[in-house]
């Protein structure tokens, strides 16, 4: 986040960010700060930065540095090394000359013992020729701190993924360069990125499928099952000579191009389908066979290469209770209708994290008001993203997203992705850096959702007052989101009401902002600390707000008065001497 205090300063702070997408616990951080001098003469200045982890100051640095005239300079940064399992930090900079502060800046980073804590997905679609040496699609990425990376059809046929020309066409007609991919996958690996396959589990070509007949899965009218005119879909149960090929396929990524995993996709259907195996025709239930070819990928796989990751695509939100405790490493959802309504991707959520017992959760929720520019234009696209990425984030999941230079995904093929305006990429970045910066709390696995138990009716654990409010995200109010663990209480407060309707998937206009509110919480015992975060001001930092203890017929209760709201801004309490 980036804010000038002096307009008529020659020298600021053009940007700041991490040089990794994300750390490993005890490793040194390492962040950059571009610095641009435009006046004629080299200028000495001081840049003094601090850590927080939430509000407190882990960390102070004071360094001096000089600064060529007429040009952009760089000064690396050091932080740490922490020793973490899951942290989010938040980096305060100010830019001083003559001891007087010229400019800041503020970014993020986190530090984990597991990537599995903090699975941040994005994408990468565009592997030709041109793209060779290009790294500025993948620093984009990491800026936006994308720990885990889609390489979306970077292979030669969905049944023969590694081809061994330097050049090929895939079977959308797209020319590709392994050797492009190759770098990629460098650059991702530079920027502490995992760099994740594509792999349908069950597509392939049909001039493959016809040379193996019996490897198909049949529609009950005994046709062969077709994907868009291209693809045929095959029998993955492990009995079906595809389940092993497809496994081995998968092997060949790592072992030649030195991928960290697959990206195991679907469809959506078939749900059923006819196997003829030998001759006999057998009824599939294709939700008792995921979780059976996920262990045989994890189990091939892993012989190849530590630490892999398995990501699978329950489209549509299905079958997640099948596959959901298979050893993939995140639930990954792609969110179709009828899920059309912000209630629903609570329910998405909500259900991936019971069935999974705790596994972070992913929603593939593509944004068509980026593709399909209606009245609002442009800007109806990005409020509706603000408010999406709230809603996410305050469940406590991911949301993919983000990819190259920009791209935004507006549908299921990724190469036709769109792009954000130049203008709206500094406001992405924000909300990426509030999402790492308290991503250990927003995402804590401890945490329950009491927002339906503990507010309104004959609920008052939580009471607001001074502003219309919905426990489920009705239009016309504001949604507050209620999670909690004995030592921490989060309030997630994210504003609908200008919205006209509840579907994410909609422009939106932008939010009117909302003065006033109050908010009452029951206590138990003593509070530590009540702090205020927004990614819509103050740079993201947490602020301390006052409060008043009183007395109720239901005991003690903080009463907390709140700043002005603009999209979403979260409460964070923290209990002292509350066991987690």
């Amino acid at each position: 986040m980036k804010s000038v205090i002096d307009n008529s300063c020659l020298c600021v702070i053009q940007d700041l960010y991490p040089l990794k997408a994300q750390y490993a616990s005890g490793e040194m951080v390492r962040l950059a700060m571009e610095l641009a001098n435009s006046s004629s003469e080299a200028i000495t200045a001081r840049v003094r930065y601090e850590i927080r982890e939430l509000d407190q100051v882990i960390e102070n640095h004071d360094i001096t540095v000089d600064i060529p005239a007429n040009g952009l300079f760089t000064v690396e940064l050091a932080a740490g090394p922490f020793k973490a399992e899951f942290t989010g930090y938040g980096i305060d900079a100010e830019l001083m000359i003559n001891d007087v502060v010229k400019d800041q800046a503020s970014t993020a980073f986190d530090v984990v013992s597991d990537w599995r804590r903090a699975t941040r997905y994005g994408f990468l679609s565009d592997f030709g020729t041109e793209q060779s040496g290009d790294s500025e699609d993948v620093k984009w990425m990491s800026k936006l701190h994308l720990n885990l990376v889609q390489f979306y059809d970077w292979m030669y046929r969905h049944d023969d993924l590694v081809s061994g020309e330097d050049v090929y066409t895939d079977l959308m007609g797209r020319a590709v360069s392994r050797r492009v991919v190759e770098e990629k996958i460098a650059l991702c690996h530079e920027h502490g990125m995992k760099a994740i396959a594509y792999g349908a589990v069950y597509a392939a070509s049909k001039a493959f499928a016809e040379q193996h007949p019996d490897w198909r899965l049949y529609t009950s009218a005994g046709e062969p099952y077709d994907f868009i005119g291209i693809f045929n879909i095959m029998n993955i149960s492990p009995k079906s000579p595809w389940h092993a090929h497809i496994v081995s396929e998968y092997g060949k990524t790592v072992e030649r191009l030195d991928f960290d995993g697959i990206h195991m996709d679907t469809y959506g259907f078939p749900k059923t389908g006819w196997s003829r195996l030998g001759g006999v025709k057998r009824l599939e239930r294709l939700e008792e066979q995921f979780p059976l070819l996920i262990e045989s990928t994890r189990a091939a796989l892993s012989k190849l290469k530590d630490d892999i990751c398995l990501i699978f695509n329950n489209v549509g939100n299905w079958p997640v209770d099948t596959v959901a405790r298979a050893s993939q490493d995140a639930i990954y959802v792609e969110v179709w209708k009828p899920y059309e309504r912000y209630h629903h991707l609570r329910e998405i959520i909500g259900w991936a994290q019971h069935c999974s017992g705790g596994k972070q959760v992913i929603l593939a929720a593509y944004l068509k008001p980026f593709r399909e520019l209606g009245g609002l234009g442009e800007e109806g696209a990005e409020h509706a993203f603000r408010l999406l990425n709230a809603v996410v984030t305050a469940h406590g999941a991911y949301h993919l997203l983000h990819g190259e230079n920009g791209g935004v995904l507006t549908q299921g093929y990724y190469v036709d992705h769109s792009k954000l305006r130049e203008a709206f990429r500094r406001t992405v970045r924000d909300y990426a850096d509030f999402g790492v910066r308290y991503g250990h709390v927003t995402h804590d696995e401890g945490l329950r959702d009491v927002s339906m138990t503990h507010a309104d009716g004959d609920n008052l654990e939580y009471a607001f007052e001074g502003f219309p409010y919905s426990t489920y995200g009705e239009a016309g109010k504001v949604w507050t989101v209620i999670r909690e663990r004995p030592d921490l209480k989060l309030v997630h407060f994210i504003n609908f009401l200008s919205a006209t309707d509840d579907c994410w998937n909609e422009a939106k206009v932008a939010p009117e902002p909302l003065q006033g509110r109050t908010v009452t919480v029951a206590i138990d015992g003593e509070l530590e600390s009540v702090l205020l975060a927004s990614p819509d001001a103050g740079n993201g930092r947490a602020i301390p707000l006052e409060y008043t203890i009183v007395a109720t017929p239901r005991g003690y209760a903080a009463v907390i008065e709140l700043p002005v709201l603009l999209y979403w801004d979260v409460l964070i309490i923290k209990m002292k001497g509350m066991a987690a």
